[in-house]
């Protein structure tokens, strides 16, 4: 990796660490399109651990908010969704890849910016664990089918549950991913040069919170992921 290219993976880490540091969701939308371009290997395992340390503050912090049985709920559909998820590993490539990631990152913004609050039931719960888990191990982009399914959640509550199901997700890919072979050495040292650039976004969202937690900003954010993610899929087409 030459030593521009290192410095965009620590600008798009920073950056998508800053959003999801200010409006809560933003690390995979924002950067997971830029690093995938960069090298396939960044998806999944890399950027599902990163956005996990960025949204540890929700896990560490908003706890007394949480809806366990919301949380329970969706881990029924966890085995459905790992299932699914490590059978598609099994068979792309690294052009397939990319492309999935830059899909996936599209349509995850869309689904957002346009969805409404809808009737929250415990089989759309059960359905967005199994979505949620399935978007993290194929394209470590878990956040966004629970950002949908629990829209009619309080912010906090809604920032812990689904922070604390993503890092349960992820816990499960420590043994998943390694044991079929798509996280080895390689993805290990694209794990260490995200960390710095995770934790400059989230000292710079400290910083910059006050000014863009609006909602305007989010509808930026979104917006520049749906590009993102159409061009590198359009790219690697």
């Amino acid at each position: 990796m030459t030593g521009l290219e290192i410095a965009a993976v620590l600008a798009l880490v920073a950056a998508g660490a800053m959003v999801q540091g200010c409006v809560g969701i933003g690390l995979g939308l924002v950067a997971a399109p830029g690093l995938v371009a960069i090298d396939t290997a960044f998806a999944p395992g890399p950027i599902l651990i990163v956005g996990v340390v960025v949204g540890a503050r929700h896990v560490l912090v908003e706890h007394p908010h949480a809806d366990w049985p919301a949380f329970r709920h969706c881990a029924f559909g966890l085995p459905v969704g790992l299932g699914g998820a490590l059978l598609v590993l099994a068979v792309v490539d690294g052009r397939t890849m990319a492309i999935l990631v830059g899909i996936t990152t599209a349509v995850a913004a869309l689904a957002i910016l346009l969805s409404r609050p809808i009737r929250r039931t415990k089989t759309v719960e059960v359905a967005a664990g199994a979505t949620c888990t399935f978007a993290a191990i194929t394209a470590g982009l878990p956040g966004p089918p629970l950002v949908v399914a629990f829209s009619d959640m309080k912010p906090g509550t809604m920032r812990f549950t689904a922070s604390a199901f993503i890092s349960s997700v992820a816990l499960v890919s420590f043994v998943a991913l390694p044991l079929s072979g798509n996280f080895g050495r390689q993805e290990l040292e694209l794990l260490g040069l995200m960390v710095p650039g995770a934790f400059i976004g989230l000292g710079l969202a400290r910083v910059v919170r006050p000014v863009l937690d609006r909602p305007w900003f989010r509808t930026v954010v979104l917006l520049i992921a749906i590009a993102g993610g159409l061009v590198l899929a359009g790219r690697s087409w």
